[in-house]
């Protein structure tokens, strides 16, 4: 297995994310993705007025994102998966009708620690997961990458 990472936003409730970010290690595990780092935050709309997304959403749900929240998630792992089957095996944990674009690449993104916690939200710096010795944080750079755009079905 090699040492692989996804860099992708999800447009989704925050409830939503809190239900699926628990989930999220034993559901790649699954799918043949093993997580040793997850860190997800949420990115305040006003800040990116013409995110792909919120634009994407609008122009589909005939309205702008107005409870959805903006999510930047970065996994770090190992798989021998294919970079676009590990993207897409990502998504497929996702609630359905989720709006993202990402990528995975070969190797890892560095990963800065925060405060520890257990699943809960850091204020307005972001949501984390425990997993494989602390909350992680923060990405770097990406090696060898396959980026992908979509609304899970």
């Amino acid at each position: 297995m090699r040492d692989i990472a996804t860099d992708l936003q999800a447009l989704l409730l925050p409830a939503q994310w809190r239900r699926c970010e628990s989930a999220l290690p034993e559901e790649l595990e699954r799918r043949g993705y093993a997580v040793s780092g997850l860190w997800a935050q949420e990115v305040d709309l006003t800040c990116e007025p013409d995110n792909m997304l919120a634009t994407q959403y609008a122009q589909v749900e005939g309205r702008p994102p107005i409870a959805e929240v903006l999510h930047h998630i970065v996994i770090n792992g190992s798989s021998d998966l294919d970079l676009r089957a590990a993207t897409a095996a990502v998504v497929a944990c996702l609630p359905e009708g989720t709006y993202w674009y990402g990528t995975s690449s070969t190797g890892t993104l560095a990963l800065a620690r925060l405060p520890r916690v257990r699943g809960s939200t850091l204020g307005s710096h972001g949501i984390g997961v425990e997993h494989g010795g602390g909350v992680l944080g923060v990405r770097a750079t990406h090696l060898d990458h396959a980026s992908g755009f979509g609304m899970h079905p």
